[in-house]
């Protein structure tokens, strides 16, 4: 393997990574959980948190592109991959919190916050919580509970999933042992607007990430907690200046949506920024990498 920032799939079981020699695989251990995480590069700190049906590894291309430039950690969120839960508390609170503990286990100074779908909520409580210790959240085509948009947006009927992952046991009985057909039918295919950004073996590993029991009920408990994240949200309308991206694919809308003005108009941010990335869907990490990776270093 020639290239140090090489990340890439095992061959023979896309369930492990391989990692060039710029990057390490680590695990931190937090009061009551493990966070496992992969981190490489030199420069200002970048922590990236993945969305539903997908672990770290959804990041592995950006920070492909930026480890050059700056240090890039990604992170299994807490029950998920290869991070552990001695408590079942996945509300956003709690894990921006396991966030922050591990950025000061490692002695990191102002990380910028990237997070995708629902780890959204997370990176934003994160600068509520931590307002003058982050340089920015760039939020990826992620709900944020509360909102107005938001909580009108997951009634919809295209957003069934919101309603069913928060019904107890039936979606660990229905979803269990099936996680890879799950995945690709109702997130993968559905919400990517470019099909082929993804392969089987990219699909089958982030599958795997959800693979027992815990694993799938910590994935679960980032749309359980919904009223918690709600609550936190409506509570906190203090003014927040930490700078903040929205990006959204164009398989929406080519225009933003409301949840910017809303920040602005309704919860006190003072410096938020809408934009749409086009030519993408859901998964835009995977789907315009690059794009995503020149956004990011206009503002980090």
């Amino acid at each position: 393997m020639n290239d140090p920032f090489f990340i890439g799939l095992d061959s023979k079981d896309p369930a492990k990574v391989v990692l060039g020699m710029a990057f390490k695989s680590s695990t931190v251990q937090l009061r009551d959980a493990s966070v496992h995480y992969v981190s490489g590069g030199n420069g200002p700190a970048i922590i990236f948190l993945h969305g539903f049906s997908q672990d770290w590894y959804e990041f592995s291309q950006v920070m492909h592109l930026l480890a050059d430039r700056y240090t890039v950690i990604a992170i299994d969120l807490r029950g998920i991959g290869e991070s552990k839960a001695g408590r079942a508390d996945y509300d956003a609170e709690t894990q921006a919190n396991d966030i922050h503990a591990l950025v000061s286990q490692l002695g990191i100074k102002d990380p910028y916050i990237v997070a995708h779908d629902m780890g959204g909520m997370i990176g934003y409580v994160y600068a509520r919580l931590y307002p003058s210790e982050t340089r920015g959240v760039a939020i990826l085509d992620g709900p944020l509970p509360g909102t107005p948009s938001t909580d009108l947006m997951v009634k919809l009927p295209i957003l069934w999933h919101f309603t069913f992952h928060r019904l107890p046991k039936l979606p660990e009985r229905l979803i269990g042992d099936r996680e890879y057909t799950y995945f690709k039918r109702a997130f993968f295919l559905r919400f990517a607007k470019n099909k082929q950004a993804m392969t089987d073996a990219d699909m089958r590993h982030y599958a795997s990430a959800y693979k027992i029991p815990e694993q799938l009920r910590a994935g679960l408990g980032l749309y359980r907690t919904y009223r918690t994240n709600q609550a936190f949200m409506k509570a906190h309308r203090d003014e927040l200046h930490v700078p903040i991206l929205l990006l959204e694919g164009d398989y929406g809308s080519g225009k933003p949506g409301p949840t910017a003005k809303e920040l602005v108009n309704k919860f006190g941010c003072r410096n938020v920024t809408a934009q749409v990335v086009v030519g993408c869907g859901h998964f835009m990490t995977d789907e315009q990498p690059h794009v995503i990776a020149d956004l990011l270093q206009n503002q980090a």
